[in-house]
């Protein structure tokens, strides 16, 4: 009897070891994404937006030189992607964000209708500077409101 309890308080001592070292081995935990944070939650048409792009992920993330961004606007349940710009150059990866850095921009909101929006932003991250951008994550911003 007492051996068996022993052994039951052995093995509990171990595992409780083994967590700990999982704990301290493993870090705190953080978000493994990117996160798109604006200055505002209300803005008028036509105002300067400040984006600040946090790069979470374990790679480099880059940027297309046509659409940094794009619009969404809530419709119901839904969002739909509101165009507002035609690219006429090369669409390529123009920027790139190592892991852990952030890129921040200011961009003037295009004339659009009052409604919830957020920004939609595509990386992709197995490409260059200067190579052809291909769409290959999005993310998304909170949403805000133009009045």
């Amino acid at each position: 009897m007492i051996k068996n309890t022993l052994i039951i308080l052995v093995i509990m001592v171990i595992l409780v070891l083994v967590a700990i070292v999982l704990v301290i081995i493993g870090g705190p935990s953080e978000s493994k994404e990117v996160k798109i944070s604006i200055d505002k939650e209300d803005y008028k048409i036509e105002d300067a937006l400040k984006v600040n792009i946090e790069n979470n992920l374990d790679e480099k993330i880059c940027f297309s030189s046509c659409y940094p961004y794009y619009i969404e606007e809530k419709d119901g349940e839904e969002w739909k992607s509101i165009p507002y710009s035609s690219c006429t150059a090369d669409n390529l990866v123009e920027k790139c964000i190592n892991s852990k850095e952030t890129k921040t921009f200011e961009s003037i909101l295009p004339s659009i209708e009052a409604g919830v929006y957020r920004l939609a932003i595509s990386v992709c991250t197995q490409c260059n500077i200067g190579e052809t951008f291909k769409e290959e994550q999005w993310f998304y911003s909170d949403e805000f409101i133009i009045k």
